[in-house]
């Protein structure tokens, strides 16, 4: 016993081996926490990003290096790492493969604060359902926190939202507003026209620079359909659909022109009867 703590207490194995440990251990220590500090500075430039992502970028690169200082320092104490960096490489694939899909989500929050399809306060549509839209309230590490149009709090994975393609109508500052408006076969097209493009174009709200645009849509089974088409400002959008909508049956009425309502026509032909059968002997 005496021989071994004689031994660990030599000026060679001082020097040799306790001294540099010693010496890495607290390297590692500065290192760390500095670098755990600069990742979070520079996590912290990226335009919105949220505070959770650069607590744990920070921390992540920090026990990186306190893990690395840890293995080297061993290794100045002359242990074998070879089997521990081979047990720390099964541990990493076991919990990756545990938290995959909170791994997955984790990095599509990281695409999603860097290439910003969505901002708070925008609001979004994506996939197919028609559930599936909303105002962003808060893009987070694990999921995206929307508020519907009925103000239901609605939670989205990363995941989901990088995979879908997003549709932003809060990114713009313009949008064009489509309407379409039917007429009776029998009415004048250009009285129409002429009617729904004085509407569009005395609407306060259309942007100066873009006049308003009136076409002939196509044509119904009972109706031709005509179409308008005017650019305002994104906050204006529906302040002025809602107007133009209820704007242009008033005015359409107004030219003596008639919104016809599904009908069919249906012509029925009177058959020759019957001839009797011819009696069996």
């Amino acid at each position: 016993m005496r021989t071994k703590l004689s031994a660990l207490l030599s000026t060679d194995y001082v020097v040799g081996h306790l001294l540099p440990a010693v010496l890495i251990i607290a390297v590692s220590v500065v290192a760390g926490r500095f670098a755990g500090k600069f990742v979070r500075r520079l996590v912290a430039r990226i335009p919105q990003a949220d505070a959770s992502i650069e607590a744990l970028a920070g921390n992540a690169v920090s026990w990186i290096v306190y893990l690395i200082g840890g293995v080297s320092a061993l290794a100045a104490f002359g242990v074998n790492t070879g089997g521990i960096m081979a047990a720390l490489g099964g541990v990493a694939i076991s919990i990756g493969l545990g938290l995959r899909d909170t791994l997955s989500n984790v990095a599509a929050g990281i695409s999603l604060l860097a290439l910003r399809p969505l901002a708070a306060g925008e609001f979004v549509t994506f996939g197919s359902d028609a559930r599936s839209s909303g105002t962003v309230v808060r893009v987070g590490l694990f999921e995206t926190e929307l508020r519907t149009v009925e103000g239901v709090f609605l939670s989205v994975p990363n995941r989901v939202l990088l995979q879908e393609p997003i549709a932003n109508y809060g990114r713009n500052p313009e949008r064009l507003i489509r309407l379409v408006f039917s007429i009776s076969y029998s009415d004048s097209i250009e009285t129409g026209l002429r009617t729904l493009l004085a509407l569009g174009s005395s609407d306060p709200r259309r942007i100066p620079d873009k006049p308003a645009e009136v076409f002939v849509e196509g044509l119904g089974e009972s109706s031709v359909d005509l179409a308008l088409r005017v650019w305002v400002r994104t906050a204006d959008y529906w302040p002025a659909r809602r107007a133009l909508v209820a704007a242009g049956k008033s005015a359409l009425e107004a030219a003596g022109l008639t919104i016809p309502f599904p009908q069919r026509d249906v012509h029925v032909s009177s058959l020759p009867p019957r001839q009797a059968a011819a009696p069996v002997s």
